[in-house]
């Protein structure tokens, strides 16, 4: 029943958490908050509407690379966090690379994309990637109720 919940509810929640970290993490460094913007109902507003959309664009960019890394991890219980983290900087750079080709972006575009990606990563893991695969050793753990006990082995005494 937990390895269905898991499915159903943590791995797709934690994927919809990093969608929203990773779009966090790729705006802020690019946010102006002055003193006197950051109580301005348009402004938050605004942050609010870019925040959404940036986490959006992330979501549908990352999902099926995300698919794949997933099943691969879950099936084979790789649950490393140093694995999780270069699939996050892996896939980072397969963004700058798809998305600007040859003409790459300004440095503080490029860091920020490989830092969502990390903060992408890093944040799946915490919440569900540190557990891929523990549900396979549980099924394989159990012992089957038909087969009989070994009998103990008497005590040998051996003395001479």
């Amino acid at each position: 029943m937990g390895t269905v919940l898991r499915f159903l509810f943590v791995v797709p929640l934690a994927y919809v958490a990093a969608c929203l970290t990773a779009a966090f993490a790729m705006l802020w460094p690019f946010m102006n908050v002055s003193d006197g913007a950051a109580l301005d109902p348009v402004f938050v507003a605004e942050v609010a509407f870019y925040f959404g959309a940036q986490a959006v664009q992330i979501g549908a960019a990352a999902f099926v690379p995300w698919v794949v890394f997933m099943v691969i991890s879950e099936i084979a219980g790789l649950s490393s966090l140093l694995l999780h983290l270069v699939a996050g900087l892996l896939g980072g750079m397969f963004v700058l690379f798809a998305a600007y080709g040859p003409d790459v972006p300004h440095m503080s575009v490029q860091t920020a994309i490989l830092v969502a990606s990390l903060t992408f990563s890093l944040v799946y893991w915490i919440l569900a990637g540190n557990r891929a695969g523990r549900w396979r050793r549980k099924t394989a753990a159990r012992p089957k109720a038909d087969m009989p006990k070994a009998p103990a082995s008497p005590a040998r005494n051996d003395a001479a």
